[in-house]
């Protein structure tokens, strides 16, 4: 064995070194007085011999191969050392990993790592590029589950499927808030009125995208202290400020997510050709001191949940949680989730933030049908939240998710439920067919594109059943009895809508009282 190979053997002996090649070339000219090239050659012959390995062809910054030990590998702790100065994105990305039971979706992880969307750069990295080379390692697996991909660390694969169900519950958690948060800022003079994009439940995987980065939302604002242009709006919009937010609910805010958003924040003002003036927001349930003291020094503002809702916010999102982990991982009895929804509801009316929790409020509605379902179809396939998508023929790409989709064996008929719950003075009107939140929308758009996908997959004839707490509107419930004579739209032993008053008859006949009694408590109001 040559000098050269027994030095580098003799610095692998230790099991838990690695060097960068540019370490391993300095270290092997200062030890036997030799040129770089020739360094980088006893380097290369001593991999081909296997007196070390190499992790080839993966790099780590600046196209440098890592060196290690024949007898190790490198696994999740070693990368994120090394990564740490070498590629910080690729290290905030497995520590998000490893901190959050190791999974998180793509869209996460575009915004922890800073990652555009679309590559303009030669030297920035996309996020495919940073999981092929955590693919290549072994670290990380990609899965995919109704049109969501989620990244999961290797070591947790076994536990993919109830990490995936909790995942997507926490995803769901984190967008709950935005509509909400919206009203906050522009109330509080944060934000204006007239422009705000945001990342929402229906889309979990598509977030707001502005300069090719995404965000959980953006707005513009006139807020600086002191508008000296008082004229036209004209004026005005030339001395916007863009206001972009991160928002996390469902876990810790960590240091990780401050340096995804600053290098993102730092991204878009080096990509403008005049200097854009940023407003960064921060919303947060709970945070670590290191990442408040980070979020201070740069200037961002931050609120947590608390100052929104008051504190009152903490023990009803605790329980939105448990609720929707019961539901995800067929935890507990249905009486379990009954009560639990109805001490939600009696918390959020407690502290005052009902009318503000819109979307929590609808959500528990969709919990609370769940038993329900589940009690009249104790034989069927249940699947909640599922996405259904495809391309159209020129390319575009079409997708829609569903509250509830049951396969009903004894039947022999697919149901696809969407549930409404809304206060009982709501009017839900018939139309437009492309607008959300109208009858059309299910009947006209939704729930044919299910029945020509759901279809393929199997021959049972696909219906539907639109809940609601709400009423509909006066054309609307007309054209609701007409649909409901069609014996291929009307589920077997349901109608196809059922308003606030029809679905309380419905559950007397089921003797679902305790179901009744916190509709007519929260949701449906007479007189």
């Amino acid at each position: 064995m040559s000098k050269y190979h027994k030095y580098l053997k003799e610095i692998f002996s230790n099991e838990n070194v690695f060097k960068t090649g540019k370490e391993l070339n300095q270290m092997l000219q200062d030890k036997f007085r030799i040129t770089s090239d020739n360094a980088r050659k006893i380097i290369s012959r001593a991999c081909d011999k296997e007196v070390m390995k190499s992790s080839n062809p993966v790099t780590f910054g600046n196209g440098q191969y890592v060196y290690y030990g024949n007898k190790k590998g490198l696994n999740t702790n070693i990368v994120k050392e090394i990564t740490k100065k070498n590629r910080p994105p690729v290290y905030h990305l497995l520590n998000l990993l490893e901190s959050n039971n190791g999974i998180i979706s793509y869209y996460e992880s575009l915004k922890i790592t800073a990652s555009p969307v679309r590559k303009e750069k030669e030297k920035s990295n996309t996020l495919n590029e940073i999981l092929s080379m955590l693919i290549n390692l072994r670290l990380v697996e990609i899965e995919t589950k109704s049109g969501i991909n989620y990244i999961i660390l290797s070591s947790h694969k076994k536990n993919s499927i109830s990490l995936i169900y909790q995942h997507k519950n926490n995803m769901v958690l984190d967008c709950m808030f935005i509509p909400d948060i919206r009203n906050w800022l522009i109330k509080h003079n944060f934000i204006d009125n007239r422009f705000f994009v945001y990342r929402n439940a229906t889309k979990l995987t598509k977030g707001a995208e502005h300069n090719n980065y995404v965000w959980d939302a953006y707005a513009y604002t006139n807020t600086t202290g002191y508008n000296t242009v008082l004229r036209s709006n004209n004026e005005r919009d030339e001395k916007k400020t863009l206001v972009v937010i991160d928002v996390v609910v469902s876990r810790t805010y960590m240091s990780c997510d401050v340096q995804g958003f600053l290098r993102r924040v730092q991204a878009v003002r080096s990509s403008a050709k005049n200097e854009r003036k940023i407003l960064p927001i921060v919303v947060y349930q709970e945070i670590t001191s290191h990442a408040f003291s980070q979020l201070k020094k740069l200037g961002f503002i931050m609120l947590n949940l608390g100052s929104i809702y008051g504190e009152n916010i903490y023990p009803i999102i605790h329980k939105v949680k448990e609720i929707k982990s019961a539901i995800a991982n067929d935890f507990g009895t249905s009486e379990d989730i009954i009560e639990n929804v109805d001490s939600t509801l009696s918390d959020m009316d407690k502290s005052g933030q009902s009318n503000n929790l819109g979307n929590m409020k609808g959500d528990l509605f969709e919990a609370l049908m769940y038993p329900f379902i589940k009690k009249m179809y104790p034989d069927a396939s249940i699947e909640q939240g599922k996405v259904l998508k495809r391309k159209e023929d020129d390319g575009t790409p079409r997708e829609y998710e569903y509250d509830v989709i049951v396969r009903d064996f004894q039947k022999q008929e697919i149901i696809v439920y969407e549930f409404k719950g809304r206060n009982s003075n709501i009017e839900i009107p018939l139309k437009p067919h492309d607008k959300k939140n109208t009858v059309k929308w299910f009947f006209n758009t939704t729930l044919p594109f299910a029945r020509e996908e759901l279809q393929k997959q199997n021959s049972f004839p696909v219906k539907g059943c639109y809940i609601t707490t709400a009423k509909f509107s006066e054309d609307a419930s007309k054209a609701l009895e007409n649909i409901n004579t069609h014996k291929n739209v009307k589920p077997e032993t349901l109608d196809v809508f059922y308003d606030g008053e029809k679905l309380l008859k419905l559950l007397e006949e089921k003797r679902e009282n305790h179901i009744i009694e916190i509709l007519k408590k929260y949701y449906i109001h007479k007189g």
